[in-house]
């Protein structure tokens, strides 16, 4: 801090012994609403280009303080503002800087005065600040209509976007404190950015989740309910990393299953008696925001038992619940 303070010395005194014949008209940028710098040099390029520089290492002075400030200011609200901090200290922000130049013909001398209108270059990256943080909610808006009419991976893709935004929002914040906006507005930015990044985080959060499925399954084994079916097949696509609601309305995409066993024959011989029946189930699939089927078809799979028709039902369901699952797998969005 003492060699921060002692080189804000030393270039204070610079500016004082340099700006003691500039034109009056110059007096209001010397104030303390202003970074400046005056030169004089046989060329108004010369004493631009030193001006410049002087200017820069004012700013640089202020940007370290800043760089060093307490923690306090900012309350730990984001990382965005620490993490710019330090990709800043070394780079002086020149763009706003304004000129004035008069020719002494006395000295002979370019006379050159290079000011930053403090104010104005707060409200400058505070306008900055809000625009970013409309563009953030224009992107949340685009992926709440994405994901209401079931495009999930939509949806994702404008929240990361708008992830992306938050590392443009360091800057602005920073040269807000360097060019000393009072600390309540400061932190005002802050909680605006911060409680966007938390809506952010949270949508992306409930989106990681993946696709939902509801599985509407009614299977009949010889007039009594098999549940199995169901339970099975989910057992299968969880597996996968399918997740799975029980309302319908609240699924993405909701699978239809209609499954009944027939008998198809009985066999005997001298070992005892075979039984024979298929499993018939049609399977469908619905985009539930669109009312769209976007899948439909129908297998049998053969089953036999030895000790009647319904375990040889039994036997059916159990290989056809593989069928279904793989089949499931080859035509929905895991």
């Amino acid at each position: 801090m003492k060699k921060i303070l002692a080189i804000a010395l030393l270039l204070l005194a610079g500016c004082f012994a340099k700006a003691q014949n500039y034109p009056s008209e110059w007096v209001r940028y010397t104030s303390d609403g202003y970074f400046h710098d005056i030169e004089s040099a046989d060329t108004k390029q010369e004493a631009l280009d030193l001006a410049r520089f002087n200017l820069a290492k004012q700013i640089q002075v202020r940007v370290i303080e800043v760089s060093q400030m307490d923690k306090n200011v900012i309350d730990g609200r984001s990382s965005i503002f620490y993490n710019s901090s330090k990709k800043l200290s070394t780079d002086v922000d020149m763009n706003l800087a304004k000129s004035f130049d008069k020719y002494d013909s006395t000295t002979r001398k370019h006379q050159v005065i290079l000011y930053i209108n403090k104010e104005e270059a707060c409200y400058f990256y505070e306008n900055e600040i809000k625009m970013l943080v409309n563009n953030i909610k224009n992107c949340v808006t685009i992926a709440d209509n994405y994901s209401s009419q079931g495009f999930k991976t939509k949806a994702k893709e404008e929240l990361q976007n708008a992830i992306k935004m938050f590392d443009e929002a360091g800057k602005p914040i920073f040269w807000i404190n360097v060019f000393g906006l009072d600390e309540n507005k400061i932190l005002e930015h802050l909680n605006s950015v911060h409680n966007e990044e938390q809506i952010v985080k949270q949508k992306l959060a409930e989106l990681e989740y993946g696709t939902t499925y509801c599985v509407v399954c009614n299977a009949d084994n010889f007039g009594k309910n098999y549940p199995k079916l169901q339970n099975e097949i989910k057992g299968e696509l969880s597996a996968s990393g399918c997740n799975f609601v029980d309302d319908p309305n609240q699924a993405d995409y909701v699978i239809y299953i209609d499954a009944s066993s027939r008998e198809y024959n009985k066999v005997s011989n001298a070992g005892g008696d075979a039984y024979f029946t298929y499993v018939d189930a049609a399977v469908s699939i619905d985009k539930k925001a669109t009312g769209q089927r976007i899948f439909e078809d129908e297998i049998s799979v053969k089953g036999s038992h030895t000790l009647s028709y319904n375990e040889a039902g039994r036997d059916g369901y159990k290989k056809i619940s593989k069928e279904i699952s793989n089949m499931l797998k080859e035509n929905i969005k895991l």
